[in-house]
């Protein structure tokens, strides 16, 4: 399998997980294709409430939202775990580049 073949993530893998100002956990998870990863309320077996296309690359990525969870939720709720799930994966990913050069 090529590199260009390959996922850029471990498909399945949790990633990591962030927190809310009120104390609501997500889990990010790659998916199965390791091509996305998905945003689960609370563990990672919990609800998909999100999915971040492009991880991976930081200028193409955008957040696409599942489910009524968010609906329900104001504005600035949703831009407030976009925002959490951007910057926690851009930590997990700049983690996993220093550990990959490390000798």
């Amino acid at each position: 399998m090529t590199r260009r073949q390959r996922p850029p993530l471990d498909p399945g893998r949790v990633y990591g997980l962030f927190v809310n100002a009120k104390g609501t956990a997500f889990v990010l998870r790659a998916s199965a294709s390791g091509r996305r990863m998905n945003v689960c309320l609370h563990h990672d077996e919990g609800p998909q409430i999100a999915v971040v296309c492009n991880p991976t690359e930081p200028g193409e990525r955008f957040i696409r939202w599942q489910g009524r969870l968010w609906s329900s939720n104001p504005e600035d709720w949703k831009q407030d775990v976009k925002r959490l799930a951007f910057e926690s994966i851009d930590a997990i990913l700049a983690a996993s580049r220093d550990a990959a050069t490390r000798p």
